[in-house]
């Protein structure tokens, strides 16, 4: 009989001696997840958050740190002010496109000319602008989720709900990207495989930044505006007409924190 319990207890302490390899691997996993920001850059992390987590109290901070500043007299209603994000998903929304040049992206035909200016000016001022991407669909950004949760399910490592957890911090969930408004459009110093930012020209991205406005474009995820925006993409720029791109960059604020004004 105390055979029998000795060797009960052994087989019991080597179930629980697995049991906790079992666990240290999946943390291990956890921890070596490659995400990133709503499209395609790389990062790695061990924590998942919400990427919109932050926004309520990062918002209440902005109203009041720009409370002082003239604000445009606007209607926030009019087409090319429309925000998409986690807290304002829209699914019905599909602007008129048009392709951009002969092999570019389509993107909302009412900014089609301000675009073209914009990347004109650029090559006149030595570079060699490359748009990634422009308008993506509601249904074209359905695909990209569910590929990218798929991928991140495959062999076992996930289950399906815990890898559209981790997507949503790579892909913007359909119905939340900036690219359904047609209006976006990422805008590079030439193509690449993968996004990494610290790889870029940096002098082509100080020019956008010091020149966008004035053809009507902001910066839309400027990296110190992650906690308000919930992505971290430099490249990404939007049209918002020359008045309101020229009001958000002087004051270095997003457009979240400009469209809460109008609320």
């Amino acid at each position: 009989m105390r055979i029998k319990k000795t060797v009960w207890t052994f087989f019991m302490l080597i179930m629980a001696a697995t049991l906790v390899l079992i666990i240290n691997s999946r943390v291990q996993l956890t921890s070596e997840v490659v995400v990133g920001g709503a499209d395609s850059v790389f990062v790695k992390t061990n924590t998942l958050t919400d990427p919109m987590a932050e926004y309520e109290n990062s918002s209440k901070a902005s109203l009041e740190k720009y409370a002082d500043l003239e604000f445009p007299a606007i209607t926030i209603t009019e087409w090319q002010y429309v925000l998409i994000n986690k807290d304002t998903p829209i699914k019905s929304y599909a602007p008129s496109v048009r392709q951009f040049g002969s092999d570019g992206p389509y993107v909302d035909k009412r900014m089609i000319d301000s675009l073209s200016a914009l990347i004109a000016a650029a090559k006149e001022a030595g570079f060699e602008p490359y748009i990634s991407v422009g308008y993506r669909s509601y249904a074209d950004q359905q695909q990209l989720f569910n590929e990218k949760a798929s991928e991140l399910s495959q062999n076992g490592a996930y289950t399906y709900e815990e890898a559209q957890q981790i997507a949503a911090e790579i892909v913007a969930k359909p119905g939340t990207s900036d690219h359904q408004t047609g209006l976006a459009v990422d805008i590079l110093d030439k193509e690449y495989e993968v996004l990494d930012y610290s790889k870029m020209d940096s002098k082509f991205f100080d020019w956008l930044d010091a020149n966008c406005a004035q053809f009507g474009f902001i910066k839309r995820y400027p990296s110190n505006k992650k906690s308000v925006t919930g992505w971290d993409e430099p490249w990404h720029y939007r049209y918002v007409g020359k008045e309101v791109a020229e009001f958000i960059m002087k004051n270095g604020m997003c457009l979240e924190e400009f469209a809460a004004h109008y609320k």
